[in-house]
């Protein structure tokens, strides 16, 4: 054959082999570049529970992981424990979100404590998968961490913006070690993080708390409205992509009632940017996915409303409810 002729079948074949690769590479891709994490429902009450259904999820939440180039599947907390296995094999990441459930023996408590032992396995058979936790979700993954003790304590830390008090090796965490000088000195020196909530986990009981402290590397400090009592701010495991904080990164860009202290300064908004760039990289990480594509889009909350909140209902602008 000539020349000519022997360069037109190459060529040929390499278009053909090109065309049957170029679905299978966009498909890979799409598992990096699509994540979708997981967020966890609480029970409503009240006003809520009558009107809108018996769980919500808060839009901030929801908003702080798109705003990362996440998408969000809502994780009803009255599955069956095959349910929860099934969806958590398909998503790349769990968020638990703050909120007023009860940690120890509540709905919330059960389907989280099914996510973490499951997370738990999967990491150490070197399948990455990352959990957040939020306040409420704070709380509950250092219980969970502690294998389920009651580790927390009331304290008084509603409704207040404050720096953090760096803990002693903070550059060296995952979490806050690839964070830019700019955002440090944010989280050292700025009023960015915004506490809400009655119970915590003291520095006492971290330190005297031996399951604790080995779980959990101690990142950040805060003390209580009038200074006197110490607690647990920031945290990631020493063994495992799991992260939480006692205050609210999504409020600073998301929430917006004249009824909480919450920061909106260019500063506080970076820091919620950071911390959601953060984890939504870490869930880019995890190789999960939906059996098809129809189920991946029956999944994810993009279908359910999103319902207006007046500070009658609740202080969140806007929630999901199930």
């Amino acid at each position: 054959m000539h020349l000519t002729g022997w360069i037109v079948l190459v060529s040929l074949y390499s278009c053909l082999v090109l065309t049957h690769a170029r679905p299978q590479l966009r498909s890979f891709q799409q598992k990096k570049d699509r994540p979708i994490i997981g967020i966890l429902a609480q029970d409503t009450f009240g006003y809520m529970k009558k009107n809108f259904g018996p769980t919500y999820i808060a839009a901030s939440y929801v908003k702080y992981i798109e705003s990362a180039g996440g998408r969000v599947v809502p994780i009803r907390n009255n599955l069956t424990e095959e349910q929860v296995e099934e969806l958590f094999h398909s998503i790349n990441g769990v968020l638990l979100p703050g909120g007023s459930a009860n940690i120890y023996g509540s709905p919330y408590e059960r389907t989280a404590k099914i996510l973490f032992n499951l997370a738990v396995k999967a990491n150490d058979a070197g399948d990455v998968f990352p959990l957040w936790g939020t306040c409420n979700g704070f709380e509950l993954l250092m219980s969970l961490g502690a294998g389920g003790e009651n580790v927390t304590s009331s304290v008084d830390a509603e409704d207040y913006s404050v720096p953090l008090n760096l803990s002693l090796g903070y550059g060296s965490s995952r979490l806050l070690g690839s964070a830019s000088e700019q955002i440090i000195t944010y989280l050292k020196t700025l009023d960015v993080t915004y506490n809400h909530h009655r119970n915590c986990i003291s520095s006492d009981t971290y330190n005297s708390n031996e399951k604790l402290h080995k779980f959990y590397k101690r990142l950040s400090t805060n003390r209580d409205k009038e200074g006197k009592k110490e607690y647990v701010s920031t945290i990631e495991a020493y063994d495992y992509p799991f992260y939480a904080v006692q205050w609210h990164p999504e409020k600073n860009s998301f929430e917006w009632t004249t009824a909480e202290a919450i920061n909106h300064s260019k500063e506080a908004v970076l820091v919620t940017q950071y911390m959601a760039d953060f984890f939504v990289d870490q869930a880019r990480l995890s190789g999960h996915s939906f059996p098809s594509h129809e189920e991946e889009e029956d999944a994810l909350i993009y279908k359910y409303p999103v319902v207006y909140c007046d500070v009658q209902i609740t202080n969140f602008e806007q929630c999901y409810f199930f």
